[in-house]
């Protein structure tokens, strides 16, 4: 195996900390449920972020033309609606760190929702990690079904597999358009878009009289806002110069686990083994949809052919 670089080190560092935050954002979203409405979150969320990115990468306006306008209204649209279920889930009572693997699962979706707008197939791996995406959401969420007393396949579950596929929609509609225009302007756009899209939303059907704010709302919003929005995206841009596709997403994919254990450490969230096993398929579903265990075969084709080389040398040198 090759030496890394301290450019590849530096790239895996950085994706791995945008991992890790990632993973907070359920915990964060939850300690601020009562202290904000879920779509004026968002909007927060939205405008923190995109204003900070745009100071950063302010230069690059010059490249922004009418066709990003289109484009990142329909991104915006899609980002809001996405990250409202996954507020509006936490609000219902779904816990953090379930909450975060059940939304994790748009990368399980993903290629179908592709199958079905743009007509590409799912491989063989998509179709193995869906199913084992499915079985692990009813070991997540069905010992709550079978609990009258309980909440049930709660509505909180539902709204977060809503934002799922909404999520899932998100990235195939970007998909379509990140290597032919700036991720970066993408990013920008889209933010600002939600911003005014959760804007007016909160305006029209949440009550401000339950804003609260104290010293602990505005650093969850600041967090929120420059950390797990913006930070991220710039971690995320750098480490993905030198990182190959599968391996990134191999790290991003460890999002989910970050956000359980974080939820159990912070946020005193139960772990059964009914949540264990669910989580951990839905793990191994991510991790095949994403990287098609490439770095599986990888690592084996690479084993099989140092023993084939050794066997052939012994061979000759037992000649």
């Amino acid at each position: 195996m090759s030496k890394l670089t301290k450019k590849e080190i530096g790239a895996y560092i950085a994706l791995l900390v945008a991992a890790m935050f990632w993973g907070t954002t359920f915990v964060a979203i939850s300690s601020t449920k009562d202290y904000f409405p879920p779509a004026f979150l968002v909007f927060l969320r939205c405008a923190i972020g995109g204003v900070v990115l745009l100071l950063v990468f302010i230069k690059r306006l010059k490249q922004w033309s009418r066709s990003y306008w289109i484009v990142c209204a329909i991104l915006g649209f899609l980002m809001t609606i996405g990250y409202l279920m996954q507020n509006l889930s936490i609000a219902a009572g779904c816990p953090p760190g379930r909450c975060g693997f059940l939304v994790a699962t748009y990368c399980v979706i993903t290629p179908f929702i592709a199958w079905f707008v743009w007509k590409r197939k799912p491989n063989i791996y998509h179709i193995i990690a869906a199913a084992l995406c499915l079985v692990g959401i009813g070991f997540i969420s069905m010992p709550d079904l079978l609990q009258a007393s309980n909440v049930g396949l709660n509505f909180g579950d539902l709204l977060a597999l809503i934002g799922s596929v909404v999520f899932a929609a998100y990235l195939v509609y970007l998909g379509r358009y990140v290597d032919i225009m700036d991720p970066v302007l993408l990013t920008i756009g889209n933010l600002l878009f939600g911003a005014v899209y959760a804007g007016v939303y909160t305006y029209f059907f949440e009550d401000s009289a339950t804003i609260v704010w104290n010293g602990y709302s505005i650093f969850s919003a600041l967090y929120l806002g420059v950390i797990c929005m913006s930070l991220t995206n710039i971690l995320q841009a750098i480490g993905q110069r030198e990182i190959v596709s599968s391996t990134a997403a191999l790290i991003f994919s460890l999002e989910s686990v970050f956000g359980i254990i974080i939820a159990v450490l912070f946020w005193h969230e139960k772990v059964t083994a009914s949540l264990l096993i669910g989580c951990t398929l839905v793990f191994i579903a991510i991790v095949i949809s994403e990287t098609k265990l490439g770095f599986l075969k990888k690592n084996m084709s690479s084993h099989i052919f140092r023993k084939i080389f050794s066997q052939i040398k012994d061979t000759q040198c037992n000649d």
